[in-house]
C-alpha cells in the first residue's frame, strides 16, 4: 500500500469550498457530498448569520486515521482544503464509477501535480487508482487511470497467452501495470503502456527464454498503433522462483541471475540487451 500523505501538506486555496464565515454557493456541484452546510440563526437582532461545516464521516475517518481534529472549525485552512477536496475525488470515482474505494492519499502539488490516491474496495492485490486535479475557468476537473488499472489482469493474460506458445506456463510468471490506455488499437498489449515483468524459472534454457523475449519483441513491433514498447525478463533459480507469487513478487525484483531487457523503438527496431545479476 503507498505511504499514507499527511494532510499537513500546503494545498491550493478551493475556490468551490466553504468556510465557517462564508456561505457556499450550493449549486456548486458536489458541495453536499464534501460536507454539510449549517446556517445557524443569529442571536441578536442585526447580528450576521453564521454557517459552519458538518464533515462526513468518511471525512472524520480520515483525519482521525492522521491524528487531525475531527471538526471543522479546528482545522488549519490548509486542511479545510484538503479534506474537502479528498472528499469530493471519493464521491466522483464512486459515482463514476458505481465501486467502493478506500482512500489512501493526497499530494497537492509537484511534478506530477495535485492528486489523490485511493484503493478499489475488496480487491487483491490492491489495485490504486489516482485521480488527478484540475482547476480551470472556475471549475474542477478529474482525470483518473481507474479503467488501466482494471484492465491490468486481462492484460497479462494477453501476455500470458502468446509466450505460452514459446515456456511453459508453469515455468513464468506475468505481472504488469498499465500506465495509460491509448484508445487505438484491437488488443490490450497494443492499446496499453507499460512495461511488463516476465519472471522465468530457471529450468528453462536460455535459448528458450531468449527465443521467447525475440518473438515477444516482434509481436509488439507488428502492432500497428503499438508506437513501441518493452519487457523484463528476468530468471530466477528453481528455488527462489517456487516462492514468488503475486503478492511478494516485487521482494524478488533484484534476485534474478539474468535478465533480458527488450525494447522496441517507436521505428520498430529492435534491442535485446542481456544483464548478468
Amino acid at each position: 500500500m503507498q505511504k499514507r500523505i499527511v494532510l499537513l501538506i500546503t494545498v491550493l486555496s478551493l475556490m468551490l469550498c466553504g468556510c465557517a464565515e462564508k456561505a457556499p454557493d450550493s449549486s456548486a456541484s458536489g458541495q453536499t457530498e464534501s460536507a454539510q452546510v449549517v446556517q445557524t440563526e443569529s442571536a441578536e437582532a442585526g447580528q450576521s448569520e453564521k454557517y459552519t461545516v458538518e464533515l462526513t464521516e468518511r471525512q472524520k475517518k480520515i483525519l482521525r486515521d492522521e491524528g487531525l481534529p475531527e471538526e471543522y472549525d479546528r482545522l488549519t485552512d490548509s486542511q479545510k482544503n484538503a479534506i474537502v477536496k479528498i472528499e469530493r475525488v471519493l464521491s466522483y470515482l464512486e459515482e463514476t464509477y458505481e465501486d467502493e474505494f478506500e482512500y489512501l492519499g493526497y499530494v497537492s502539488g509537484g511534478l506530477d501535480g495535485e492528486y489523490v490516491t485511493a484503493k478499489i474496495s475488496d480487491t487483491l492485490p490492491e489495485k490504486i487508482v489516482t485521480v488527478y486535479i484540475s482547476y480551470k475557468n472556475g471549475k474542477y476537473s478529474y482525470s483518473d487511470n481507474y479503467e488501466a488499472k482494471i484492465a491490468e489482469e486481462e492484460y497479462k493474460k494477453e501476455i500470458t497467452d502468446f509466450l505460452s506458445g514459446y515456456l511453459d506456463p508453469a515455468d513464468f510468471q506475468v505481472y504488469a501495470e498499465i500506465r495509460e490506455l491509448r484508445n487505438a488499437g484491437e488488443s490490450l498489449v497494443e492499446r496499453a503502456v507499460g512495461v511488463p515483468l516476465i519472471l522465468v524459472n530457471n529450468v528453462c534454457s536460455g535459448e528458450e527464454v531468449k527465443a521467447a523475449a525475440q518473438a515477444y519483441a516482434e509481436w509488439i513491433a507488428a502492432m500497428e498503433n503499438k508506437g513501441g514498447g518493452g519487457a523484463d525478463f528476468k530468471v530466477y533459480r528453481a528455488e527462489d522462483y517456487i516462492l514468488i507469487n503475486e503478492f511478494n513478487y516485487r521482494d524478488y525484483l533484484g534476485k534474478w541471475i539474468y535478465e533480458l531487457d527488450v525494447t522496441v523503438d517507436a521505428d520498430d527496431t529492435i534491442n535485446i540487451e542481456k544483464y548478468e545479476s
